[in-house]
């Protein structure tokens, strides 16, 4: 692996804990699921980077595999988290 598949799977491992962190600590609930889905959003672009460049390996793929697998559970389950998310990062 080269050095966007590394950035890209560093983004996404840690996206992937604060956004799941953000269920069982219920006071930081919007800064941990907006730093998490941020993250997983970078980790995406660098991904696409990955793809761009022709990097060797298919864990590049990790990291939009995990921001369209937790945006479709969270729109599945909650639909109105998504909302309330989007709202908080434009802010």
């Amino acid at each position: 692996m080269k050095w966007f598949s590394n950035l890209s799977v560093l983004f996404t491992i840690i996206g992937v804990l604060l956004f799941c962190s953000s269920y069982f600590f219920t006071e930081l609930f919007e800064p941990l699921m907006t730093s998490g889905f941020g993250l997983l959003i970078v980790g995406s672009l660098l991904c696409f980077g990955a793809i761009f460049r022709s990097e060797k390996g298919k864990v590049k793929f990790l990291s939009v595999a995990a921001l369209f697998l937790l945006s479709f559970i969270i729109v599945w389950s909650e639909p109105f988290q998504i909302v309330r998310l989007l709202t908080w990062m434009k802010n």
